[in-house]
């Protein structure tokens, strides 16, 4: 009973209140309330499987399963702390009276979705909460509908998803009918007792949904342009929850991809996505597309440790990542109303905030990586558990260098002086304690949350109920390593604050956009397709238009014949005579031509 009130309390409070409440500071507050009131009751949880008979099909019952499991908390608390501070945030930074009641209820909506998700027990709850994610998302990304782009945004948004729907659709299918069942916990128990080419067809397609979902090469490029919603909704959407339901579930269902060629394949895709948005990333100025191409960069390392079967740092980095991402997102609203500008090198003057400025310093140097953030220790959990393949550490290595070199010029733009900075002052004054206090929180949360690296293999293991994960003890935390990985962002923090603060080297801007930015061509990749596919439907409604229009023929062909055939029952014998002797001659005439002659 608690589970269904955490779940469907936000919606639920926020349906009434839109019903009700035509006082946008009340609606506001019932918001909140609602997701305090959720995360609250998470406490009164209890661990456990709960299955509700839902459909009866050929004699098979379809269920309703809620999962509580230590991996399923985790994703829920996530899902509704982050959520929390998302509607706190939003209310000072959200200000047209129209838009905040059609804001919070969508809000709401999703934090039901996603909750929804974090607790799915089998493919039918999953599947439901997964096609509610993609229409809460399609209208938050879509949320400023005056705007073209956004709409555009939100269009392509849930094109490239609705991809990754149907696959997750064919997919269920063929578990289905290989396993007889689509309880989760069935299906992980099977998958060493079953082998099937239909079973490997079955992955293969759970595998486009989770790349869809977590923005992977090929699909990553709709992340990028869903930077048009709302900033709180960035935070929400596409750092912290939705983009991560992909990994989660590979992580759910880590049975299903621990076969070599299906490991793989996720290995092959992540690497690509990992180089892909780490250089997109080091060539992008628009602030919120910085953060969104180390979202997809972070993605793919969560997915490149679950092919080289490290699942528990996949699982913290999973869980810490979400904090200074959505302080990033915070942060950077906040500087974009202050400066009234959305690229890097336009956020001058603002050193002398404290709050913009120590909020967006721990922010960047969690994601950058330095040491006690939760930034250091997952980065650090990640390439120690990759250090026994050489070529992929040194990889990830190289990449935390430019990470930490493309996410600090922030930091060194925001220190520069500029004679804007009066101005930028007073905007900044404007700003409500609303957005203030879940900065600070998201803040303090980047360092808090860094003791859970030595705590979370005993939180996870509690019940056994995740005993078919390979996790260790412990995460490994190796000195050399850690010292290596320091070095490694501190060359790269040196070089950014040398380029972008000191002014020292000189980059061609062109010559760099030809080398590593492929926005362009994903995009036109996505464009031929489309080009394809519509050239492909316009085809097939010509034929269906051209079949319809042969049977509309054959049809009044047949009603002219019947008209013909009315008109000869004249009900007369010798007429009927007649008729019977002329067919009998053609017989015998036909007989004669074809036989025997």
């Amino acid at each position: 009973m608690a589970i269904a009130i955490v779940v469907l309390l936000p919606i639920l409070l926020g349906m009434i209140a839109v019903a009700f409440f035509r006082d946008v500071a009340k609606l506001r507050y019932i918001a909140i309330a609602a997701g305090a009131i959720s995360l609250a009751l998470i406490l009164f949880v209890s661990q456990g499987l709960t299955v509700v008979p839902w459909l009866s099909i050929a004699g098979q019952t379809l269920n309703l399963s809620i999962s509580v499991t230590p991996l399923n908390l985790l994703l829920l608390s996530l899902v509704l702390l982050i959520g929390l501070l998302v509607l706190v945030y939003s209310s000072g930074y959200i200000k047209s009276v129209f838009d905040q009641r059609r804001f919070y209820l969508q809000m709401l909506a999703f934090e039901a979705a996603m909750a929804t998700f974090a607790v799915s027990g089998n493919f039918i709850v999953l599947f439901i909460a997964w096609e509610f994610l993609s229409l809460t998302s399609y209208l938050l990304i879509g949320f400023l509908y005056n705007k073209s782009s956004a709409i555009r945004a939100a269009r392509k948004t849930l094109t490239i998803i609705f991809i990754g729907d149907l696959a997750l659709l064919g997919s269920i299918a063929i578990f289905w009918h290989v396993f007889g069942t689509l309880e989760f916990a069935q299906i992980v128990s099977s998958v060493g007792t079953v082998s099937s080419p239909q079973l490997y067809i079955g992955v293969l397609l759970l595998l486009v949904a989770i790349f869809t979902k977590s923005a992977q090469f090929p699909f990553h490029e709709w992340l990028i342009d869903a930077m048009e919603g709302p900033t709180p909704v960035s935070a929400y959407l596409h750092s912290s929850t939705m983009v991560k339901a992909g990994v989660f579930t590979a992580i759910l269902l880590y049975p299903l991809f621990a076969a070599p060629a299906i490991s793989s394949i996720i290995f092959a895709i992540s690497i690509v996505t990992l180089v892909i948005s780490t250089l997109a990333a080091a060539r992008e100025m628009h602030i919120k597309k910085v953060i969104a191409y180390s979202t997809i960069q972070e993605l793919s390392i969560m997915l490149l440790a679950i092919s080289g079967g490290a699942v528990l740092a996949a699982i913290y980095f999973f869980f810490v990542q979400s904090f200074y991402k959505a302080l990033l997102f915070f942060s950077s609203g906040v500087v974009m109303e202050a400066t009234g500008k959305e690229n890097l090198d336009e956020s001058f003057g603002l050193g002398t905030r404290k709050l913009i400025y120590v909020s967006t310093l721990f922010g960047v140097l969690s994601l950058a990586g330095f040491v006690p953030f939760s930034g250091f220790f997952s980065n650090t959990g990640i390439s120690s558990s990759l250090i026994h393949n050489i070529p992929v550490y040194l990889l990830v290595s190289a990449i935390s260098l430019l990470t930490s070199f493309y996410i600090v010029r922030w930091f060194s733009y925001l220190s520069k002086g500029n004679r804007r900075a009066a101005s930028v002052e007073g905007n900044y004054i404007s700003m409500p304690k609303s957005m203030v206090y879940p900065i600070a929180a998201l803040a303090a949360l980047t360092l808090v949350v860094s003791v859970f690296f030595f705590s979370i293999a005993g939180f996870l293991s509690k019940g056994g109920y995740l005993s078919y994960l390979p996790i260790q003890p412990s995460l490994s935390l190796n000195i050399a390593d850690a010292a290596i990985f320091t070095a490694l962002i501190a060359i790269g923090a040196a070089l950014s604050y040398l380029v972008y603060y000191k002014n020292s080297i000189k980059a061609s801007e062109k010559s760099l956009d030809r080398l590593i930015y492929t926005g362009p061509i994903v995009n036109g990749f996505y464009n031929i397709v489309a080009v394809i596919t519509s050239g492909f439907s316009n085809g097939i409604s010509e034929f269906d238009i051209r079949l319809n229009e042969m049977f509309d023929r054959l049809g009044m062909l047949t009603v002219r014949s019947g008209y013909g055939i009315r008109r000869a029952s004249v009900g007369s014998i010798n007429a009927y005579a007649a008729i019977f002797i002329i067919g009998i001659l053609v017989m015998f005439v036909s007989f004669y031509f074809l036989v025997i002659v």
